[in-house]
């Protein structure tokens, strides 16, 4: 299932209400370690963003000491987040790790100076944003005079609209399981990362899973648009499926799910929010769900591989123009069934038993009632258009190659 929609991205726009700008692409990525210029007359500014550069560079250069050298040590819940969250975050590649100030202010609070929004941008080498585009996460940092320096007091992370309306901060959510679980993650052939909690304890069993399940996808979506690597977070425990991407506040959120995908975008390194194509992409795999429905992992991994790599292509045309849900999802059903004819049996019969019972109505479902109660037949409805255009195909003469249609 891909988590995204009217409900989702509308809550993501609040960064344009903000004054941050749509920004046009720019030139190639480069990686680079770098905090965003600004100007300002107070000289604690000056002092936030040589913390920032120092704490950037320590993270990608996998020092923790480094990391942590800012923090006022006396402060434990502080420091016992910001350990979990290098531990995460070092095991993962990035292409790009920034802080952007710009649009920043500063509150003095008693003796506390509060700077907000800060907004971190980690671009990982899974992801594609185009020109400097870079997924993003929003903060609120709070500093202290210990002696002769400043240290970072606190640090806020925006989880929830509610926080980032409480914190009136303007940003990107800080919403993913690095943030709240201690995780291990496998890297697989230099195209798929797979990040488990402590309920994924079988965590290893899906690697050579997920890259068969990515090749596939591959071999059928061709060289058309994509990002060069995947993210998958796999857990057993219901509380990370509501809580992981903020999952739980989606109107089409189901604890039932097998899987999300979370496409995500990003923020320029001028704090300009970029909205014509996505910059990256998630999943969550619902371990607990796909073993109580006694379902194989495999369907679920490749269905959400499949929007994955095909959600760089969704957005046109300014980020407003994007297919319709039967054929986003569809589409990922109906790839569920290459290599599998059993599989394809049983969505012919639910489909046959779904036309006996009323629910097809002459076309395609509406996107806006896709979700709703005729879910299930919606999702195996959508997946028998493209298994219509590849018995057409054959019935032609073409090759066989399980492919999609050449662009014209």
């Amino acid at each position: 299932m891909c988590a995204e929609g009217g409900v989702r991205w509308s809550r993501r726009s609040v960064l344009l209400a903000g004054g941050l700008l749509i920004a046009g692409c720019g030139g190639p990525d480069r990686p680079v370690i770098e905090s965003e210029e600004y100007k300002s007359d107070y000289s604690n500014y000056n002092s936030l963003r040589k913390i920032l550069e120092r704490r950037a560079k320590a993270l990608t250069e996998k020092d923790e000491e480094g990391y942590l050298a800012d923090l006022d040590r006396s402060n434990e819940e502080l420091i016992r987040r910001e350990k979990l969250l290098f531990a995460n975050l070092r095991q993962f590649d990035f292409a790009d790790f920034r802080y952007v100030l710009s649009g920043i202010t500063e509150q003095p609070v008693g003796k506390t100076f509060v700077f907000g929004p800060v907004i971190r941008t980690a671009k990982l080498t899974a992801d594609a944003g185009p020109g400097d585009v870079a997924p993003a996460e929003t903060f609120q940092y709070k500093l202290r005079k210990q002696g002769d320096r400043l240290v970072v007091g606190d640090i806020v992370a925006a989880t929830t609209d509610e926080d980032r309306q409480k914190l009136r901060l303007v940003g990107p959510l800080a919403d993913a399981p690095w943030h709240t679980d201690e995780l291990r993650v496998v890297k697989v052939s230099g195209k798929v990362w797979l990040a488990g909690d402590r309920t994924a304890t079988d965590l290893d069993r899906y690697a050579s899973l997920a890259e068969r399940e990515l090749r596939e996808v591959e071999k059928l979506w061709g060289g058309r648009t994509s990002f060069p690597g995947h993210v998958l977070f796999f857990t057993r425990a219901p509380a990370n499926m509501r809580r992981w991407f903020n999952l739980g506040s989606a109107g089409n959120f189901n604890p039932d799910n097998l899987g999300y995908q979370i496409p995500l975008y990003g923020v320029r390194k001028g704090g300009g929010f970029y909205q014509n194509q996505f910059a990256a992409s998630r999943i969550v795999v619902n371990l607990a769900a796909i073993e109580a429905h006694d379902s194989q992992p495999a369907n679920t991994i490749r269905h959400e591989l499949t929007h994955a790599v095909t959600a760089r292509a969704q957005l046109t045309d300014g980020g407003w123009t994007r297919p319709p849900t039967w054929a986003i999802e569809g589409f990922a059903r109906y790839t569920e069934t290459i290599g599998s004819p059993e599989r394809a049996s049983r969505i012919r019969d639910v489909v046959a038993a779904g036309v006996r019972a009323g629910k097809f109505k002459g076309t395609t479902p509406p996107s806006d009632t896709f979700y709703g109660k005729d879910i299930i037949f919606n999702y195996v409805l959508g997946s028998t258009v493209f298994s219509l255009a590849e018995q057409r195909r054959d019935r032609q003469g073409q090759d066989g190659r399980r492919d999609l249609p050449r662009r014209p």
